[in-house]
Order: structure tokens, then C-alpha cells, then sequence
């Protein structure tokens, strides 16, 4: 082999890692720029897909009005008020709650989550006689364990679930912009669901 062909073959082999590293080095700004809308894409998913979820639970979570039971002796007036009994203390955070999220979703959310957790450790705790402890906070069959307990059905351990994943979901994405309203129907989701666990 002569020195041309050499050269010949080793410019032939090169030329496509060349290429691809010129081509890189030319667009790096352009795909630089790319990236944030890129994550502003993903977080546009998740914002819709939370509002979806937060739209079926509103839907599924609670029946229409005609078919809650509530007692007889409650006036036509007092039975929307009837239908969830609220405890006053849990009122009290729902009304915070609410307030919250006109200065942030995502904290209000959290909050909300909260309450539902920190009803369904008091519950799970008394069961077993002893005041309520940290080792269910950790206890991924929570949802389970109250089921099993009959404290809720298979419809609220349902929901229990997807409002425990979505409240994941405002906690781990870092530039979620969810909208005031899901955030409120979370909130009035979670404060029924808690209210639901502790009157059992």
C-alpha cells in the first residue's frame, strides 16, 4: 500500500466521526436552547395528565347528590352541608388550604396530602392500641392495611392511591405549574377522604 492510499483510507475513515463532531459543535446552541423547552414539554404533560386524574376523581370520588344517604331529620337546606361531615378542626385546615393555593399549588397539595396521611396513620395506629408512629408513615400497604380494616372500600382505597401519586407528582417536578382550580379539588378531595378515615 502506498502513502496516498494510506492517506486515502484513513481520511475515509474519519470523515464520518468528523462530520458528526462538526455538525455537533455547529448546533450546540440551537440544541441548547431545545433542552428547556424539551422540560417545559414534560411538565406540560404532567400538568395535564394531573388534571385529567384530578377530573376523574372528582367525577368517581363523590356521588351525585341524589344518591348520598342522609338522614331525615336534616332539612332540605342542610343536606349538601350533610353530605360530607367535615370535623370542625378539619374545616378549619380545608378553609387554609383553599386559601393556600392561590399562593402555591404545589405547598397546598402537599398539605392536603398530609391530612390524609396523618388520618390514616391514627387510625392504622389504633388498631394496634398505641399512639400514632412514624413506622406507618413508611408503611407502603397503608391504603391496604384500611381496607383490610374496613375503614374504607375498594373505591376510597382507589382513590387513596391516585391522590398519593399525584401529590408525588407536584412534589418531584420541579417547574410543575399546576392551575389554582385542580389544586382546589385536590384539596377538597383529600379533606373528605381524611374526614371519611377518621369518622370510622
Amino acid at each position: 500500500m502506498d502513502v496516498l492510499t494510506f492517506v486515502a483510507e484513513v481520511v475515509r475513515a474519519l470523515a464520518w466521526p468528523a462530520s458528526v463532531l462538526l455538525l455537533a459543535f455547529m448546533l450546540r446552541k440551537p440544541i441548547g436552547e431545545l433542552i428547556p423547552l424539551l422540560r417545559k414539554l414534560k411538565y406540560k404533560e404532567i400538568e395535564m395528565e394531573f388534571s385529567r386524574e384530578i377530573a376523574e376523581l372528582k367525577a368517581e370520588a363523590l356521588p351525585p347528590p341524589e344518591q348520598r344517604i342522609i338522614p331525615a331529620q336534616i332539612s332540605a337546606d342542610d343536606q349538601e352541608a350533610a353530605a360530607i361531615q367535615v370535623p370542625e378542626r378539619l374545616e378549619t385546615k380545608r378553609e387554609d388550604l383553599l386559601r393556600m393555593v392561590h399562593f402555591s399549588t404545589r405547598v397546598a397539595i402537599m398539605e392536603a396530602w398530609l391530612e390524609v396521611e396523618s388520618a390514616a396513620i391514627e387510625v392504622a395506629s389504633s388498631f394496634w392500641s398505641m399512639p400514632p408512629s412514624e413506622s406507618f408513615k413508611s408503611f407502603p400497604r397503608l391504603g391496604e392495611y384500611l381496607l383490610q380494616c374496613k375503614v374504607i372500600d375498594h373505591k376510597l382505597l382507589e382513590t387513596f392511591k391516585r391522590l398519593h401519586q399525584l401529590r408525588n407528582k407536584a412534589a418531584h417536578a420541579g417547574e410543575l405549574n399546576l392551575s389554582e382550580e385542580d389544586a382546589r379539588s385536590y384539596v377538597e378531595l383529600a379533606i373528605a377522604l381524611a374526614a371519611h378515615i377518621r369518622s370510622r
